[in-house]
Order: structure tokens, then C-alpha cells, then sequence
């Protein structure tokens, strides 16, 4: 009976040990088919461009966008989470205007009631708005996918947007900058298609760069990102930067 009871404590001992993990795996770039050319659309925007200047257009439209969900802000710092300063209007309050995000990249039937992120849509509505030909952004509901066409399209002339890493350009209004997410390792090296997030600068001063992005704390908001003495964005351990991509949009 001793080595009984003894074996069955071995068993509930090992059954509470951890068990060990398995690191997660990053996809590799190298594991993934080519994009192909940009599909076609039918989706048209539902108004003219707000001015006959293309980057000018997707500021004001980002900024259109966020004063429509109420001026969410949120600010980041090198050493304290991010705060939310103002607080705006939710998806779930705006069902409809988030399906039109959605119908932009041709996803339909969705709306910000189907807890989806939606942030790759919104930025694709706003570039596609603007009159941005597909030729220069192809747009997608992921991010790193455009980002990936992006890349690919930057190698050729004339191209509208040209990705740097964040340590070779300090961000200018109407550029885009991007981070991974989740672990994904997504870099301007390993264009993998894993989760990412990109937001438009739409002001930079001394210190500080503002950015409109979407599904950011559930709305249309305006982030804060801090920037180092010479311009660049500051690491952020919730932000994994990889790209700022340049726009050379008239």
C-alpha cells in the first residue's frame, strides 16, 4: 500500500508540473507564394477627393474620419503604458461606417459589429479615397499584404510609396508607419503576412508624431508616438515598429 500511495503521488506531482513550451514559430517569407498582380475593383469612392492633391486628401480624410468617431487619443512613452486621453465613438456605435471601410477592399456584408479587425480596411478606404490609383496602392484588409505590394512596387519607377526601416527615416506627414503585432515578426526582411498595424502621420512636432489609424481601441483615433532628439520614432515595447514608408504623393 506505501508504494502504491507512493506512486500515485509521483503521478499528481507530474501531472502539476509545467508542461514545457514550445516556442512560437515565425512563418518565413520564404514559405509563401507571390502576391500576384493587384485584383480589380469595382468599389468607387462615395466622393471626390476633398483636394486635387492626393497626400493632402488622405490627411484631411483621416482627420475626417477621426473627428466622425468623436477624437479618440491615445499618447505612448518609452516607459509607462499608453494613456487615453479622449475618448471617442466606438465601433459597435458605428456600425455602417466601418462596412464602408469594408467595402473598400471588397469585403462586403461586414460592419463594426462583426469583432474583425478593420484597421487595414480603414486605411485602404482612406489611400483609395484619396485617388490613389491601383497601380500605386493596392488595397487590402491586411496590412502586411499592402505593405508586401508596397515593397515589390517601390523596386520599379515612379513609385508613390517607398518603404525605410524606422532607423532610416524620420516620419513626415502623409507617411505611414507600421508595426507588427502579436508576435508575428513581420520586418521589412521577412515580408511574412503576419498581424501588423500601420497608422498616416498627420503632424509632427519636436518630439512628438500624431497618427490617424482604424480599430485602434475600437474607433477611429489618433495616436501619439514619441520621437527621439533627431526625429525618429522612439522604440515602444507595445509597438514593434518595422516600417516607415514614405509618401511621395504629390
Amino acid at each position: 500500500m506505501r508504494s502504491l500511495a507512493a506512486f500515485v503521488l509521483l503521478l499528481v506531482v507530474a501531472a502539476c508540473a509545467e508542461a514545457p513550451t514550445t516556442p512560437k514559430r515565425v512563418v518565413s517569407a520564404a514559405d509563401l507564394p507571390p502576391l500576384g498582380p493587384c485584383p480589380a475593383s469595382f468599389w468607387k469612392p462615395e466622393a471626390p477627393p476633398p483636394t486635387a492633391s492626393p497626400k493632402t486628401s488622405m490627411i484631411l480624410l483621416a482627420v475626417g474620419e477621426w473627428g466622425r468617431f468623436g477624437k479618440q487619443v491615445i499618447t505612448y512613452s518609452n516607459d509607462a503604458p499608453p494613456r487615453t486621453e479622449q475618448l471617442g465613438i466606438k465601433e459597435r456605435d458605428a456600425p455602417q461606417r466601418i462596412g464602408d471601410y469594408w467595402n473598400a477592399v471588397d469585403v462586403h456584408g461586414r460592419t463594426g459589429l462583426n469583432d474583425i479587425p478593420w484597421s487595414a480596411a480603414f486605411i485602404s478606404w482612406d489611400i483609395e479615397s484619396a485617388g490613389v490609383p491601383r497601380d500605386l496602392f493596392c488595397p487590402n484588409p491586411t496590412h502586411t499584404i499592402y505593405v508586401e505590394r508596397i515593397v515589390e512596387r517601390a523596386k520599379k519607377p515612379g513609385a508613390a510609396f517607398i518603404p525605410h526601416a524606422p532607423s532610416e527615416r524620420a516620419p513626415q506627414v502623409g507617411d505611414l508607419i507600421c508595426a507588427s503585432r502579436n508576435g508575428s515578426g513581420t520586418t521589412l526582411q521577412n515580408l511574412n503576412r503576419g498581424a501588423g498595424h500601420c497608422d498616416i502621420v498627420v503632424e509632427v512636432r519636436p518630439g512628438q508624431a500624431f497618427a490617424i489609424g482604424g480599430n485602434v481601441g475600437d474607433s477611429v483615433t489618433r495616436s501619439v508616438f514619441p520621437l527621439d532628439a533627431n526625429g525618429f520614432l522612439s522604440p515602444l515595447s507595445g509597438r514593434p515598429f518595422f516600417a516607415v514608408i514614405e509618401n511621395r504623393l504629390p
